[in-house]
């Protein structure tokens, strides 16, 4: 099975330890050492990207270590890679203001 880390129970975010492929089993660990959720992959993720634990709704934040680092830019399934293609970051944007 597959290793990825959360810190913090609001993560909907986790980073992966491991290079994973579509229907990889992966376990999530929190900051205790304990397992928290165990997902299957829906996409072949690399070592450090991010898998989501549980299903993000569009225009929700996405919660990493604890804080938020954008919004979800599209419907995000849990075991799904989380990158540009459906991350939206709230940071340094004019518009916003």
């Amino acid at each position: 099975m597959k290793k990825a880390i959360i810190l913090s129970q609001n993560d909907n975010a986790a980073t992966l330890l491991e290079n994973v492929f579509v229907h990889d089993e992966v376990e999530v660990f929190d900051s205790e050492k304990n397992s928290v959720y165990v997902l299957n992959s829906l996409s072949n993720i690399n070592r450090g990207h991010k898998i989501a634990v549980r299903d993000i709704e569009k225009n929700s934040h996405i919660i990493k270590y604890g804080h938020v680092i954008g919004k979800a830019s599209d419907f995000i399934q849990k075991g799904e890679l989380i990158h540009i293609h459906n991350l939206e970051s709230e940071r340094g944007r004019g518009d916003l203001c």
